[in-house]
């Protein structure tokens, strides 16, 4: 199989263990026992296949072997059978997903789930810090022991469970602290929740209804890493701003907890989120030095290569374990072995070693995003960062070269796995990037010498950390210019396709870079062909419409709108409930600029998108109705604004603002009210825009009350376009949709549970002469004005 063998073997076993869970029905019939005996089976079955090659042949090692032609047709140049490699594949990968059937028995035999709803206490060890939630806090714990609270009985198990608590049983705990739960255990009914544990090797839910730390780690070893760490934390806060600190914890302790939330949007809006999780450039600054030490000590290979295992295990557990440090530590360790036994090994065979230790130790990390994307970067370096960067190196000079080659190495390995994920790649990471690079050591590097004379001298290490400060404003800097700079991303609906056609571009540029093929003139028109069917670009969309356009964009319960105008005018109403999904939408239409940003009021199935939005695009005003209002989305929307200097007014009713070729008509509201059911809701801003005769009325959250008012005063509602209130709730008068009468009646909304929308606005709404268009059933709903009518399609 030659040197790519051990690489290869590594695929198909991951690609084995996605198996079970992505094609279950292909798998599960046979029991996981039988799918050991057949990989066994198939590895033996390439033995016996393989040709045995004397060593006293003096031809072998030339890859020469003694035979007839049509022996030699079927071997490939090492004198292995074609169809042995296949067989030792396919062994491989049936291994694989018997390895994860195996792993998933283990779930599925969960002890704690057979408990459930009874309450039981727990007690086990944080596997990652205390995370805050919407509704309370968050973790995962190895469980160790769990007592049944009505018989006293007392079990040993091991066992990882998901446990979640609201502000009436807090938990101050940090990872590897032992704790003690009280609650219910249960599998989890909603089926997205449970399969989300399902990936991460988890069968129990647990709503905590007693928290507390017990005390700290168990192991000596673990308790190290813990007092270390909360050293070093300690002393970066001190030392640095809040900004700078949190900024500094990810990149070198891998903690984003205290990371400022505009910073982390840039950073995610320019791909350079990869500089906050640890991974193998920490690693190798950790390991350096310390290697240095142990030769300077004339310490034997051998201890020079203890030395570094347990200090690459010891930063391991420092900064969490993480799959993309993981994967770092795995690799450094697994080269160490190799140095320490006089058998160094590629980079290529040493990534592909790790990983499949990793994926044996857990199968259940094949599913985690950050590995994916760590192996996959590393995977793009080692296959493709040498002949980029030497084609590079023609045109510019040499440290120009290797900081393109190796940033587009990486981008390019990772892109297929974003797209299948995110359904989004910002073709401005190269740049950011590369000129990122150069302050990221420094940064790094000084920032912890701050800290750590921060440790002995505050004030000498506050004098260390304004200098580490320079480079660390350049990286947010660079994140926060480029995160809005006016350049199209790559994005699509994702899908296996995506993933497939992606990898095989990959595989396909690797091939010829490394070797000078080029692919057939009719694979290369295929390609061609297929790519706009597979990627959703920006280029489909691009432009100026010929009328006005509406686009209601599907994002489940929630609401976002884009209105566009053939003189290039371009209004979002409201951001979803998903804090990248409008975002992501619009790179894809190629919005690069809103003219106009409405926050309609501040619920977050209208408003949790808009920070994201703010980040990624050039806004020159937002309006909101600026009525009190002191919820966390509000606090968290007012700072995003300030961050990004955007001007921010609050219309009234009577309010008109000519955009571009668009007139907006604020409807609504004329106060902020109080005392109704809903005061957010009937503070809702009403938009009604128009082009020449073609109207559109925004009726956002509106209520009754609000909605009477309007009657009363004579407003005129009329539109061709309805955006239907509050998602068809029941809190509509008839008698609007009849002042309205809108021709188009657009409910957004998704899967609920308030019987959304319901029948009698249904019916009111067909009743006043509307055709009703509903995002949970049509997708994605645009409306188009031509020459007077609107026509209506659906994504579905």
């Amino acid at each position: 199989m030659g040197g790519w063998g051990l690489p290869a073997a590594t695929a198909a076993f991951w690609g084995g263990l996605l198996a079970w869970t992505v094609r279950p029905s292909l798998l599960r019939p046979l029991p996981v026992w039988a799918w050991f005996v057949v990989g066994t089976a198939a590895l033996a079955a390439a033995l016996i296949a393989a040709p045995g090659v004397r060593r006293s042949d003096p031809l072998a090692p030339a890859g020469l072997v003694r035979g007839e032609p049509q022996t030699r047709a079927v071997l490939d140049p090492r004198g292995r059978p074609v169809g042995s490699a296949v067989l030792v594949l396919v062994g491989v990968a049936v291994l694989g997903a018997a390895w994860a059937g195996l792993a998933d028995i283990r779930r599925l035999s969960s002890y704690l789930g057979r408990l459930g709803p009874g309450t039981v206490a727990l007690s086990g060890t944080l596997r990652e810090d205390v995370r805050p939630t919407a509704l309370g806090w968050r973790a995962i714990i190895d469980v160790t022991r769990v007592t049944i609270v009505a018989g006293r009985a007392e079990v040993v198990v091991r066992e990882t469970v998901w446990v979640s608590g609201d502000d009436e049983a807090p938990l101050t705990a940090a990872r590897g602290d032992l704790v003690a739960i009280t609650g219910s255990p249960e599998v989890p009914d909603d089926v997205a929740f449970a399969d989300a544990l399902r990936r991460r090797g988890i069968a129990v839910a647990v709503r905590a209804r007693f928290a507390t730390r017990l005390g700290p780690a168990p192991s000596p070893f673990i308790r190290a890493t813990q007092i270390v760490r909360a050293a070093v934390g300690g002393s970066i806060e001190r030392v640095f701003g809040s900004r700078e600190a949190g900024l500094l914890l990810g990149l070198a302790l891998g903690d984003a907890s205290r990371l400022d939330a505009a910073t982390e949007r840039d950073f995610r809006a320019t791909g350079l989120t990869h500089l906050l999780v640890v991974s193998g450039g920490n690693v190798a600054m950790v390991l350096a030095p310390v290697l240095a030490v142990a030769a300077a000590l004339r310490l034997a290979r051998v201890g020079q290569a203890i030395v570094g295992v347990t200090a690459v295990v010891f930063f391991v557990i420092l900064t969490g374990a993480e799959p993309s440090v993981m994967r770092a530590g795995a690799m450094a360790v697994t080269a160490l072995l190799g140095v320490m036994l006089g058998r160094p090994r590629s980079t290529a065979a040493v990534l592909a070693a790790a990983v499949w230790v990793l994926l044996v130790l857990d199968p259940w990390l094949v599913h985690a995003v950050g590995f994916q994307l760590s192996v996959a970067a590393t995977g793009g370096l080692v296959a493709l960062a040498a002949p980029l960067t030497e084609r590079f190196a023609r045109l510019v000079p040499a440290p120009l070269a290797a900081a393109v080659g190796t940033t587009l190495a990486a981008q390019v390995a990772v892109s297929p796995v974003l797209l299948f994920h995110f359904g989004d790649v910002p073709l401005i990471t190269l740049v950011a990037n590369v000129v990122a690079a150069p302050a990221v050591a420094p940064a790094l590097l000084a920032g912890v010498a701050a800290a750590a004379i921060g440790l002995v001298a505050e004030p000498a290490g506050a004098a260390v950390a304004a200098v580490a400060q320079l480079p660390m404003r350049w990286l947010a800097l660079v994140a926060d210019v480029l995160g809005r700079a006016p350049v199209a991303h790559v994005t699509s609906r994702g899908g296996l396709a995506v993933l497939a056609v992606g990898g095989a571009i990959v595989v396909a540029m690797t091939v010829a870079l490394r070797t000078g093929w080029r692919p057939p003139r009719a694979m290369f028109v295929a390609a061609t062909l297929a790519l706009p069917v597979l990627v959703w670009s920006s280029a489909v969309s691009k432009g100026a419409p010929s009328g006005l356009t509406v686009r209601f964009f599907d994002v489940g319960q929630g609401d976002a709108a884009l209105i566009t105008s053939p003189g290039g005018t371009a209004v979002l109403v409201d951001g979803g409930p998903d804090e990248e999904q409008v975002a992501t939408e619009l790179a894809a239409l190629g919005i690069t600029r809103l003219d106009v940003v409405v926050a309609s009021h501040p619920h977050a199935d209208h408003v949790i998108g808009l920070p994201a939005v703010l980040a990624r695009v050039q806004v020159s005003v937002l309006l909101q109705p600026g009525c009190p209002d002191d919820s966390p989305l509000q606090a968290d929307l007012d700072r995003a604004v300030a961050d990004e200097g955007i001007a921010v007014q609050h219309p009234r009713a009577g309010a008109v603002y000519t955009v571009g070729d668009i007139r907006i008509d604020v409807v609504s509201p004329d106060r902020c009210w109080s005392g109704t059911e809903s005061d957010t809701n009937n503070d809702a801003l009403i938009l009604r825009v128009s082009l020449g005769d073609d109207v559109v009325l925004i009726a956002s959250e509106s209520e009754e009350p609000a909605q009477e008012l309007l009657l009363e005063m004579g407003v005129d509602l009329r539109a061709d376009v309805l955006k239907v209130p509050h998602h068809g709730a029941a809190t509509s008068v008839p008698a609007f949709f009849d002042a309205v009468a809108a021709p188009v009646a657009v409910v957004s909304v998704g899967e609920n549970t308030y019987g959304h929308p319901v029948p009698s606005t249904l019916d009111a709404l067909v009743a006043s002469g509307s055709t009703v268009w509903r995002t949970d059933l049509r997708g994605t709903v645009t409306v188009t004005f031509d020459r007077g009518s609107p026509t209506v399609t659906g994504a579905s």
